[in-house]
């Protein structure tokens, strides 16, 4: 049985459809959004689902990445923009050299998606994009960017790290924005702050912290364009979702501590304290005024990781605008600590509610 995508929905009701990642284009998430195939290792399959609607438009599904696919899905989603650039992350399973041929050789042709790449020496990524979205010429658009791991490369949390070569997460969200705005019906967009998720697994609160302020930037950039006077969308029109697929590294204020306490002090000097430990955790912050890599009795512990993959822990999810479904109809239970709870599948009824012509416009889907 083939499902149908939310995103397959939203075209069926003419809206126009995105997505943004600052990972790459075809990993777990996007590719959920925009294909059909048996496994999330097949990216290349998966890219050309999303960008092209066939999984085999650049490949022979005998081939690695290229296999697993149920056949098109049609329309491509109009704007994909997002990490995993073969010529910064060699070797990759997600973007392999055929697809950015296609895109280049396409992209100034009539119904193709215009194509903006990464350009070493050119600190101009975001404004390019920007740029590029604003222009009567482009009705599509693919944008590939990245670097040696496939995702952008990671913001810290002072503000450095990120490379200007590629744009932010918020650039990313408006360039969709502003040419899925072109449909006068709305449209639904999903935005991933991805990286999150590696650097949890990393165990590195720097590298969270940081992404976590570039993925509160692109959801502050959707807010004010829905603010904006001459926007067409508004919070009687609009919902925005904000949630993440799992909680990764089950970060505590000591190992073995549940995380219903808070953390100690975080701060420039305290992140830098953070390092791996010899037995007694995983990773940490703490004096370790001996010096032993080793969390002594006595000494004071700021933070600590019990964790390097995904947790079966509690996320957040919140809505803002117009919210189709009483949160009552979506309550599954109650924890203890936490309060009142949603399963997962309940985000699905939302975004089905929402997708009536009747009920809303503009759907901008902030995600992880």
């Amino acid at each position: 049985m083939r499902y149908e995508t939310i995103s397959e929905q939203a075209h069926q009701v003419g809206l126009a459809v995105g997505a943004v990642t600052s990972v790459p284009i075809s990993h777990a998430t996007p590719g959920a959004w925009m294909a059909h195939n048996d496994s999330r290792q097949n990216g290349y399959a998966i890219a050309n689902e999303g960008i092209w609607g066939d999984p085999n438009t650049t490949g022979d599904a005998n081939l690695p990445y290229y296999g697993g696919g149920h056949g098109n899905t049609l329309p491509p989603i109009d704007v994909l923009i997002g990490g995993g650039h073969p010529a910064w992350y060699l070797n990759n399973p997600y973007v392999d050299e055929s697809i950015v041929q296609k895109l280049r050789s396409e992209s100034d042709q009539t119904d193709k998606p215009r194509f903006i790449e990464r350009i070493a020496g050119s600190p101009d990524g975001g404004l390019r994009l920007l740029s590029l979205s604003t222009d009567s010429m482009t009705k599509k658009l693919v944008g590939l960017f990245g670097g040696e791991t496939g995702n952008l490369e990671y913001r810290l949390a002072d503000g450095s790290g990120a490379n200007p070569e590629n744009p932010s997460l918020a650039q990313m969200t408006m360039a969709a924005i502003n040419l899925l705005n072109q449909n006068p019906k709305g449209f639904v967009l999903l935005v991933e702050g991805g990286a999150i998720d590696f650097a949890s697994h990393h165990n590195n609160l720097d590298q969270v912290i940081g992404e976590v302020i570039d993925f509160n930037e692109a959801i502050q950039a959707a807010v004010e364009w829905v603010e904006d006077a001459q926007s067409p969308a508004t919070w009687e029109n609009t919902l925005i979702v904000v949630t993440a697929d799992h909680e990764t590294g089950y970060l505590t204020q000591a190992p073995g501590v549940y995380p219903d306490h808070p953390l100690g002090e975080v701060s420039p000097r305290t992140l830098q304290l953070e390092k791996g430990c010899l037995t007694t955790c995983l990773r940490a912050s703490w004096e370790d005024t001996n010096e032993n890599s080793e969390i002594d009795l006595g000494e004071t512990v700021y933070w600590a990781w019990n964790s390097t993959y995904h947790t079966n822990s509690l996320v957040p999810v919140y809505f803002h605008g117009r919210v189709p479904l009483s949160y009552s109809l979506l309550v599954t239970g109650v924890d203890p600590v936490r309060g009142e709870y949603i399963d997962n599948t309940a985000i699905y009824r939302l975004l089905n509610a929402a997708l009536s012509p009747q009920t809303l416009l503009y759907l901008p889907l902030v995600t992880r």
